[in-house]
């Protein structure tokens, strides 16, 4: 995962093609320019990326969230664009203000993230991939000891996004593993099922594992 350690431009492209593989649908029209014709210029550019990206993968890139289609701002200027649900772990939507070229974002439309849309779009990708995986395992209130074994079997991602919101609970990965791990939780996604055998033969009754549901 070094495509995540130090968050570029063109980080969310390189991630999504070694998490997803090739993509399986042609280029389709800017999807900016069919939301909104002859406004395209109105949606960030990075968001407009996103959407390129996600037109060509037939598997959803968001899924415990939804990435809303390209739209215009309200009367206040604001823009939703990542609407979540009213679990625990997630937020209830991220919305950028318009007219910048790369805004910050907004949590709940009103406190603000600290994070331009182009690093928070990079997030989000690594969210959706690591807590609606494919392949997975989650064990919730671990012991510590618990949290210490995952954590050698991983790395932690360099670039300080991975910090964010919370310095306790961060992102570690490898070539094909992501985890988010804190004192609360435990939750690893595979890139395929075998990598999960990486943590086979560890102490712990994991609430969650896909090869066994």
């Amino acid at each position: 995962m070094y495509e995540l350690d130090v968050v570029s431009p063109d980080s969310l492209g390189r991630f999504v093609y070694r998490w997803y593989g090739p993509p399986d649908r042609p280029a389709a029209a800017d999807p900016a320019e069919t939301a909104m014709p002859g406004r395209p210029d109105s949606v960030p550019e990075a968001l407009r990326e996103w959407h390129r990206i996600a037109g060509r993968y037939s598997y959803p890139l968001s899924r415990d969230h939804v990435m809303l289609a390209p739209a215009a701002g309200d009367g206040n200027g604001m823009v939703r664009f990542w609407q979540g649900t009213d679990d625990w772990y997630s937020y209830d939507n991220g919305a950028f203000r318009s007219g910048a070229l790369d805004p910050e974002v907004v949590e709940n439309d009103e406190l603000p993230t600290g994070l331009p849309l182009s690093r928070f779009l990079v997030y989000a990708a690594v969210y959706e991939a690591t807590y609606a995986p494919l392949h997975g395992l989650v064990r919730m209130n671990p012991t510590a000891e618990q949290v210490r074994e995952v954590k050698v079997r991983l790395r932690p991602l360099d670039d300080g996004l991975w910090e964010w919101p919370d310095p306790d609970v961060r992102y570690y990965g490898d070539d094909d593993l992501l985890a988010h791990l804190g004192a609360d939780r435990i939750v690893i996604a595979g890139r395929h099922r075998d990598a999960l055998g990486r943590f086979d033969g560890l102490a712990i009754a994991w609430d969650w594992d896909t090869r066994t549901v």
